[in-house]
């Protein structure tokens, strides 16, 4: 009987082995897929500290999924805050060729199986932008099926209806989300022989989310794939009055759907509450010098980061000579949730002295000027004179002697 517990525990620790192998388990039992989950969970509520720390997490468990995602993060910033949002078509200098497509985005159906108002904005927005751009393929995309239509369909039949060329249009019929619509549309797009950027088109308040899905999307498929990803390139949106945005949520969920992984809730969702403020540097400086500091803020989960760029400064003067103290103040918002949130502000207090810089001169030996040529005679000449006696003297006595000869 011992011989048979022995057995199924040996047993029981090699299969747990084997399972390791293929779901690595990394600090306190997270995984990749717990801290994505995390990752967009934080940048859905705007804790952008949890953002690093568990991108920094990442970094330690996983650096290729850290790259993959910190370059996501980047983009998701630059979309939310930079994007420029162009209306009605699209912007210039995109390529006119064959190695580029726009990426239409459908919109649900009528019960009978008609385009709406608004799928409708949208496909004049991509004929405008197909016809500035004519040798640009179109993919249209979406897949839910209303009175035997699907809104794929539609669309391609909308643009061979408005002259445009049945051979420049793909269609993707089977997606149900807009996350689907990336993930189908890149089955197409990475098997396709000459495309390499696409550019979106939807409504204009739809732009921000579609484009963060897409980007994500090409960047996970090109890994698995082992191919260079297919870039996003400038946008065009149908614009209407009554909706201009969406929310955070709502792109914090879809884009869970394209990393395939669930977003926690709650207390599985911890956030960093600012708890102090340090900081290092140079105590002494010359008049002109910038303050040379750097600000550490530290939290209650054992984390800390450089905020220098974030604080206030505040009593500093480089041209004023003497001693000053300086206070730095760091304010940061603790977001609960997406609804609950509180300000929490940090000072730190030291004392710097300013100092006159030191006088210093030059020392440059003068070169001696060239003696003109009328210039004084001032030197010891005693020398010449000498010789210029003894010379007379000689001259004296050969004179003499030669009068003793006559």
């Amino acid at each position: 009987m011992k011989k048979l517990g022995k057995a199924i525990l040996g047993l029981a620790l090699a299969l747990s082995m084997c399972f390791s192998m293929f779901i690595p388990v990394y600090a306190e039992g997270e995984t990749v897929d717990t801290l994505v989950g995390s990752l967009i969970g934080y940048y859905r509520d705007g804790a952008r500290t949890d953002v690093l720390r568990t991108l920094d997490t990442l970094k330690e468990v996983s650096k290729d999924d850290y790259d993959q995602w910190q370059s996501i993060i980047d983009y998701w910033d630059w979309i939310e805050n930079d994007m420029v949002e162009n209306i009605g078509v699209a912007p210039d200098g995109l390529p006119n060729d064959n190695t580029h497509a726009f990426v239409v985005l459908g919109f649900a159906l009528k019960s009978d199986g008609t385009m709406q108002p608004e799928l409708v904005g949208r496909l004049e927005t991509a004929l405008a932008s197909a016809q500035k751009y004519p040798n640009s393929y179109i993919l249209v995309t979406g897949g839910v099926k209303k009175n035997g239509w699907t809104e794929g369909d539609r669309m391609h039949d909308w643009l061979v209806e408005h002259g445009v060329a049945d051979n420049r249009i793909l269609v993707e019929n089977k997606s149900a989300n807009t996350a689907q619509n990336a993930e189908f549309s890149f089955d197409i797009l990475y098997n396709h022989p000459t495309i390499k950027s696409i550019s979106m088109i939807t409504s204009q308040y739809h732009l921000k989310r579609g484009t963060i899905l897409y980007y994500a999307e090409s960047l996970i498929r090109a890994r698995e794939l082992g191919k260079t990803p297919i870039k996003l390139n400038g946008n065009a949106g149908w614009y209407r009055e009554d909706k201009t945005s969406e929310t955070l949520s709502q792109k914090a969920s879809s884009l869970s759907q394209i990393a395939g992984v669930s977003i926690p809730y709650g207390e599985k969702l911890p956030k960093s509450k600012l708890t102090g403020i340090e900081v290092t540097g140079k105590n002494t400086y010359t008049v002109g010098d910038a303050l040379d500091i750097i600000v550490t803020s530290t939290y209650d989960t054992e984390y800390s980061r450089d905020v220098t760029g974030l604080a206030k400064i505040i009593g500093f003067d480089a041209n004023k000579v003497g001693k000053q103290n300086v206070v730095v103040v760091y304010t940061e918002t603790l977001h609960h949730s997406t609804s609950s949130s509180e300000d929490v502000t940090m000072t730190a207090e030291f004392e710097v002295e300013v100092k006159t810089a030191p006088i210093t001169v030059p020392v440059n030996p003068q070169p001696t000027p060239d003696k003109p040529v009328n210039a004084v005679n001032t030197g010891d000449n005693s020398p010449l004179a000498i010789m210029t006696m003894v010379a007379g003297l000689a001259a004296a006595g050969m004179f003499l002697a030669k009068r003793k000869e006559n």
